[in-house]
């Protein structure tokens, strides 16, 4: 488990997420707590090391834009949690569109619909 905060004020579950991984790291942007950096970049170092089956991600749209590429590069199933905004809850506002690859089309999903949880190759981002 890789988790990622904006500084040591932003920590939050930090023993949850610990009794539930074999495997931990912890990151602040700007070195306060933990790891120094993005948590990314300990995963593209990870990934030098050692095998990874799946990666599952959720935050801001800048980091799963990025992990995106790094899973497709390594050629690993990817799996991205979207955190759009859900006006309506049942997919009739529109407010959280986001495009969808449909075989050879792009076609607009739902996130409270057809997710949030969406395979990254799909989801263009």
């Amino acid at each position: 488990m890789y988790l990622g905060f904006r500084n040591k004020d932003y920590v939050v579950l930090e023993e949850d997420y610990k009794q539930v991984s074999d495997k931990f790291t912890l990151t602040t942007d700007d070195g306060t707590y933990g790891n120094n950096g993005f948590a990314i970049n300990y995963l593209k170092e990870d990934l030098n090391k050692e095998t990874i089956d799946q990666i599952y991600a959720c935050g801001p749209l800048p980091m799963l834009k990025a992990v995106k590429e790094l899973a497709k590069e390594k050629n690993i199933p990817c799996q991205i949690s979207l955190e759009e905004r859900m006006g309506c809850g049942i997919g009739v506002c529109l407010g959280c569109a986001v495009k969808i690859s449909a075989g050879d089309q792009t076609v607009y999903g739902h996130v409270c619909k057809a997710g949030p949880v969406f395979d990254a190759n799909m989801v263009e981002i």
